[in-house]
């Protein structure tokens, strides 16, 4: 018996075993992650209202996907392990040990992937595996910061050498091979070389189009106060410090509304929300199929190709009539959100699906993961497919500084303070209640989270420098008018207002944008603009600066003239910078704001479901209280009024912004007559959607 299991098998028995060996290993690690991971929340938000409902409602999309899953697994068990089992025939081993061997080396291979996928992306593997135990954190944290690349090339050994000696044991069997494995080797140099050239030939193309094209680089949450061109401490952002230098930047861009999709609406379309139709985050099919006057639809009956390209947090730009010619953005539908995190909890699973993405696309639209390698690659193949006849206008957007604030690898964990083992190691998302039992936030916290903040901003820098890169190699960056905005800012914490966006309309850190424009010969290099502007008034300069008209329908203005090169121009007479609060997703979460507004319930018993396209959307019954709920507000000259709505009348706050930059003392009382003038002022410039007098309370 011994001398019989000692007997190296044949190659089909060998595969066999190999492939039975894999696949028991993989269907174990499906079953391990089966176990440890049945929650189905979203960043760390968990509800079993939306879990319940999820298996009653959602019951076939979470069989398909556990189908899905299932057949990933076993494909992959089979084929790594029919590959080991391959190599162990070849170097002429017993069906014991090609059997064991196999699976061994599975899980030697799996081990290695699951190591480099989670130093390339620890947010990822942090979702599940942070706040699981004390062991997986260390993992995570010792892994942080490795090279990705030794892990890759560990886990590649195995395969290789099992490639390497089954082509050896061929090339002794049939020594004819010899001659067809050295001819493919020649072809395949020569197959090489000539896509190198091929790629380079194509790279020095020019357009011969004599019109400036449009790039809009943008990210999610950026803030300007972050950004080391504008005097932060670290260094951020060298690449934009670089445009900033070449071109002209406004010091004080306020947005409307600090959340998303009415944000980029306001800016495309120039109009205030309530004005155009996207009034909050969660509108449904009515305004969401509305046709839209845009900086897009303006450019493309001008003759200009329009493109947007956008990652994890531009989902609006597939869901919103902009008029863009092409869109490459994901969606945001409900079983799109099931699907993903149900592959996150797959923690075995994931390092293959970056191997094939196509096979899993819901991958590419983890918040946790905002690597902007994906969305490069396809900015490149929009340009590349873009006419050369033609201007182009292109919007990429990207979500790096969107929390969790999961920057990659080089960049993660770059700024964060070694040693640092707290909950914020890898970033933190908005909660929608309070967990009593939660560490109180501390400083080392604070700083955490703004370090991986901060890492996120430099991960983009990289990107506006790569795009950059491909302009010159394109002959186009001289003759397109670049611009960086974002749709607003983030509180990190760190003025103790809070963390996330859209909330509430204290402080700056939400409600300013950078806003940068740079166009040789048409923008002054090195100039800061120090009156403020406005989200509004983005699209209308752009197109005079392209030398195109601005619609009627666009309420605001140009700011050109104080980019122009020359003499510094003087400043425009102040208009005024509305600003209003989303809706709020819970009403339980300990936020200060909680203390000043009108109450309703949270968003897992106001919002619901459209079974038929699967959208999210505010239940109409709603829609009137969530308006009537919201903060509103207005900047002018040197003043802020705030509006803030509770059940016994608005309480009116109102901040000097030039003596008192942080907005810390609420002068109300002190300037009665100002109060009254400035909210005639936001009356006349949107007046109340409701419809209701409001009695102010002055506190």
């Amino acid at each position: 018996m011994p001398a019989t299991t000692a007997r190296p098998p044949t190659l089909p028995r060998a595969l066999l075993l190999g492939c039975r060996a894999g696949l028991l290993v993989f269907l174990v690690l499906y079953t391990l992650c089966a176990l440890l991971n049945m929650q189905l929340g979203y960043q760390g938000n968990e509800s079993r209202i939306v879990t319940d409902w999820v298996w009653t409602e959602w019951r076939s999309v979470v069989l398909w996907q556990v189908a899905r899953l299932l057949a990933a697994y076993c494909v992959v068990g089979l084929g790594l392990g029919a590959l080991l089992g391959a190599g162990l025939w070849a170097a002429e081993r017993g069906r014991r040990a090609v059997f064991w061997g196999s699976g061994l080396g599975c899980l030697v291979v799996e081990g290695m992937l699951v190591l480099g996928d989670m130093a390339h992306h620890p947010h990822v593997y942090a979702a599940t595996l942070y706040g699981r135990s004390e062991v997986t954190a260390a993992l995570l944290r010792g892994v942080s910061g490795t090279q990705p690349s030794g892990w890759y090339t560990a886990a590649l050994v195995l395969p290789v050498l099992s490639v390497l000696a089954v082509v050896t044991r061929w090339l002794v069997m049939a020594p004819r091979w010899r001659s067809v494995m050295g001819g493919m080797a020649v072809a395949a140099v020569v197959v090489g070389f000539t896509g190198l050239g091929l790629a380079r030939t194509r790279g020095a193309e020019t357009s011969a189009s004599p019109r400036p094209n449009l790039l809009i680089l943008a990210s999610d949450g950026l803030r300007p106060d972050h950004l080391s061109g504008n005097g932060y401490s670290r260094a951020t952002s060298p690449n934009i410090d670089r445009l900033m230098a070449e071109g002209t930047r406004f010091d004080d861009t306020v947005v409307q509304v600090p959340r998303t999709a009415p944000s980029w609406t306001t800016l495309l379309t120039s109009q205030w929300a309530g004005e155009h139709p996207v009034v909050h985050t969660l509108v449904g099919p009515e305004a969401r199929e509305a046709k839209l006057t845009t900086l897009a639809t303006v450019l493309a009956e001008q003759g200009y190709r329009t493109a947007v390209v956008a990652d994890y947090a531009g989902d609006h730009f597939s869901r919103f009539e902009y008029g863009f010619h092409q869109v490459s953005a994901p969606d945001f539908r409900f079983p799109d959100l099931v699907r993903q995190r149900m592959l996150i909890m797959n923690v075995a699973l994931l390092p293959w699906t970056s191997l094939a993405p196509g096979l899993f696309p819901e991958r590419g639209q983890f918040p946790e993961l905002t690597d902007p390698a994906p969305l490069r690659a396809r900015v490149r193949r929009t340009l590349a497919g873009l006419p050369e006849d033609a201007p182009f206008a292109l919007v990429v957007f990207a979500s790096s500084t969107h929390f969790p604030y999961a920057a990659p690898w080089p960049q993660e964990g770059r700024f964060v303070e070694r040693g640092y083992r707290g909950p914020w190691r890898f970033g933190a998302t908005p909660r929608m209640e309070v967990d009593p039992q939660a560490p109180t936030i501390t400083p080392q916290d604070v700083a955490a989270l703004g370090a991986n903040y901060d890492a996120g901003v430099r991960t983009f820098d990289s990107l506006v420098g790569s795009l950059r890169q491909d302009l010159e190699r394109r002959g186009r960056w001289d003759d397109t008018l670049v611009v960086l905005v974002s749709d607003h800012g983030e509180h990190l914490e760190d003025a103790g207002l809070g963390l996330g966006h859209g909330d509430h309309l204290w402080g700056r850190a939400a409600l300013r944008i950078p806003f940068v424009v740079r166009l040789p010969g048409q923008v002054a290099q090195g100039r800061a603009v120090t009156q403020r502007a406005r989200s509004l008034d983005v699209a209308p300069t752009l197109l005079e600066l392209l030398g195109v008209s601005a619609p009627e329908s666009f309420r605001g203005r140009s700011l050109a003239s104080l980019v122009k090169p020359g003499p510094e121009p003087r400043p425009l007479p102040d208009l005024p910078a509305l600003i209003e609060t989303d809706l709020w997703f819970s009403d339980r979460d300990g936020q200060p704001y909680q203390t000043v507004r009108v109450p309703y319930p949270w968003i897992y018993e106001t919002a619901t479901v459209e079974p038929d396209t699967g959208e999210i959307s505010l239940k109409p019954e709603w829609e009137g209280t969530v308006l009537r709920a919201r903060h509103r507000g207005l900047y002018l000259g040197r003043w802020k009024l705030l509006e803030l709505p509770t059940p016994d009348g608005v309480v009116l706050q109102l901040f000097d912004v030039v003596t008192d930059p942080e907005e810390k003392r609420d002068v109300a009382g002190d300037f009665p007559n100002v109060v009254t003038a400035m909210r005639a002022k936001l009356a006349a410039e949107l007046p109340d959607a409701s419809g209701e007098a409001r009695s102010p309370v002055i506190h």
